[in-house]
């Protein structure tokens, strides 16, 4: 089956509900984690003006919209087999025809656990079936059809740090403008996300410049739809990462009380929400490079070659 066209109005519908169940991944994991480094941060914080507890997360909200965003998938899935077929390709080893619904649904069912637990005031034991999430995704990703089980490693060292680095980000900007009246210590708290997203952000450049390598030729780059927009999101990548330089050397001068975000920190923001979009769409175009482990040769029927069938007639004499 060939890939579908860049033309296809489903290949932008399942891009911007892929984008949706990242934002809400992001949103719900990188919340649970920012609030964990708030929680450190305030522990070693003893000054007497320091705030007295970290804002909540939106891990709820987060789990919603990954529900949303899921259940989406799943019908667009069902309701458009062929063109589902067509959006995974290359497909991942061990998947049937089905397989993109079957994910969908798996990643629903996490979904769905997370919402209860979290609703249910169990923000633990909700980070499992949200993990759940990257595990079901790095199935789906294009890697693992090119290279089946070192693809789908690939993708959660890639994808778990992306989401924690934007989902901490929006979580620490909230605290931050929790905190205006404290504002040491939402200085403070953007330092040590400072550090924590620096590791974060060495992580996802090496394994984003590796899967590139992986699924686009270095021909290919310029000349494929799929390598146009992945050098699209890496540009945003470097958006991103030079906001956060500015943003984290306006830290070094003091802040008054009552002062927003930075203009560069509310950029940032955007551009990785932006990175988000890209990467929901990278997920639904078809990459120039062929799977590593080829099938076996396919039937002559399949190849367009005919065999000659003896013709049945009376016995020779």
């Amino acid at each position: 089956m060939p890939s579908a066209p860049l033309s296809t109005p489903a290949l932008w519908l399942t891009g911007a509900e892929r984008w949706l169940l990242l934002a809400g991944l992001s949103i719900a994991l990188g919340g649970l984690a920012g609030r964990g480094l708030a929680r450190q941060y305030l522990a070693r914080d003893d000054s007497p003006a320091a705030p007295v507890r970290p804002p909540l997360p939106w891990a709820l909200r987060g789990s919603l919209t990954g529900l949303a965003a899921s259940a989406a998938l799943l019908v667009t899935a069902l309701a458009g087999p062929g063109v589902a077929a067509a959006l995974a390709r290359p497909p991942a080893a061990g998947l049937a025809a089905r397989g993109t619904a079957v994910i969908a649904a798996a990643e629903l069912a996490c979904f769905a656990l997370a919402t209860i637990l979290l609703r249910l005031r169990q923000p633990g034991w909700s980070v499992a079936p949200l993990l759940g999430v990257v595990l079901a995704e790095g199935v789906r990703a294009h890697p693992e059809g090119i290279i089946p089980a070192a693809g789908a490693l690939l993708t959660y060292c890639h994808l778990l740090p992306a989401v924690l680095w934007a989902g901490m980000l929006l979580y620490t900007a909230r605290a931050a403008i929790a905190w205006r009246s404290c504002p040491q210590s939402a200085q403070g708290l953007f330092r040590l996300y400072g550090t924590a997203a620096a590791w974060l952000f060495g992580v996802v450049v090496v394994t984003g410049v590796v899967s590139a390598l992986l699924l686009v030729p270095l021909g290919s780059l310029l000349t494929t739809t799929y390598g146009r927009f992945l050098i699209a999101k890496a540009a945003l990548v470097a958006v991103a990462a030079t906001l956060a330089l500015v943003s984290r050397a306006g830290l070094r001068r003091p802040a008054e009380p009552g002062a927003g975000l930075p203009l560069a920190t509310r950029l940032e923001i955007a551009a990785l929400a932006a990175v988000l979009a890209a990467t929901g769409l990278l997920t639904v175009l078809t990459p120039p490079a062929k799977p590593v482990f080829s099938t076996a040769a396919q039937p002559a029927a399949h190849t367009g070659q005919t065999q000659d069938v003896p013709r049945a007639g009376p016995p020779t004499p």
